[in-house]
């Protein structure tokens, strides 16, 4: 974290102690990291399932009133439905297919469960929109490469779990007393949410290359024989970022982003990327 001038050391002492106190758990490992609930798991493990019929998944999610509610909204929302209303997830399933299926239920498992806290609504809420939309833009990527679509769009979705995480174990340290937010904090997410990300996903079993792609999204070369998903998912972020705001600078940047030459992609297929935007814009809005 950037150093402070005597005056803001003396006015910041509390929240920094408060801060160091997460820095040191984060080093040792000492961290209390949430657990997914049985039914995400079981939504999670039900998708990377190379066996999995779509009946066993729209059984599963219907044991659960408020996800089986909340993934008939996001089917019927204006990127999914069709002309007739979904009312049922048998229906949903047959509409939308396997693929569209998992992903609206794990993102909707996901965001119940991690990006929820009380008085930091407006920000989990922007940081779940920008997850949503590299998720999204995540899978095209990954769909110009041939790769495997489902995984991409999970580390997209997943590739700032972080950030919620720490906010989470901050406002615990904290206690009520220390108001909406805490000075520096922002820092402190900037710095460890890729390496927190991880360990979550170590505590929830994901694979190994997507661990990886999660933990090394800012130094994709890091990755080692895991590159090209940490690839992906650094590109769909910062795709993320100018979809997001529409920003020229960033438009220019992605021309000659760094995860063009290892993923293979030439200037048609980043103009097929841009001509997406508002495809991956109603993606993310069904998410939202």
């Amino acid at each position: 974290m950037p150093e402070l001038t005597p005056s803001e050391s003396s006015a910041a002492s509390p929240p920094l102690a408060l801060l160091d106190q997460l820095v040191a758990r984060i080093e040792t490992g000492a961290l209390d990291l949430p657990l997914l609930p049985q039914t995400a798991t079981q939504i999670l493990a039900l998708c990377q399932a190379a066996d999995c019929e779509m009946k066993e998944l729209a059984d599963l999610v219907q044991r659960d009133p408020t996800l089986a509610a909340n993934v008939l909204r996001v089917a019927n929302s204006a990127a999914h439905g069709g002309v007739e209303r979904i009312v049922s997830l048998q229906q949903a399933a047959s509409r939308l297919g396997f693929t569209a299926l998992c992903e609206i239920a794990t993102a909707v498992a996901l965001r119940g469960k991690v990006f929820q806290l009380a008085g930091r609504e407006a920000e989990l809420a922007r940081i779940w929109r920008h997850s949503a939309a590299a998720g999204a833009w995540a899978k095209e990527i990954a769909r110009k490469r041939r790769r495997n679509v489902e995984g991409a769009f999970l580390c997209g979705l997943l590739h700032d779990v972080g950030r919620p995480v720490l906010m989470q174990l901050v406002h615990e340290l904290a206690g009520p007393a220390a108001g909406a937010s805490v000075r520096g904090e922002d820092q402190l997410y900037d710095r460890y949410h890729a390496e927190v990300g991880a360990r979550l996903l170590v505590n929830w079993q994901m694979p190994d290359w997507m661990i990886a792609a999660i933990d090394a999204h800012h130094e994709p070369h890091s990755a080692e024989e895991h590159a090209e998903p940490a690839w992906i998912v650094a590109l769909a972020d910062d795709f993320a970022h100018w979809s997001e705001s529409g920003d020229e600078a960033r438009a220019a940047a992605l021309r000659r982003h760094a995860a063009l030459e290892p993923l293979s992609l030439y200037d048609e297929d980043v103009d097929a990327l841009f001509a997406l935007r508002a495809q991956v814009a109603a993606a993310t809005e069904a998410l939202g």
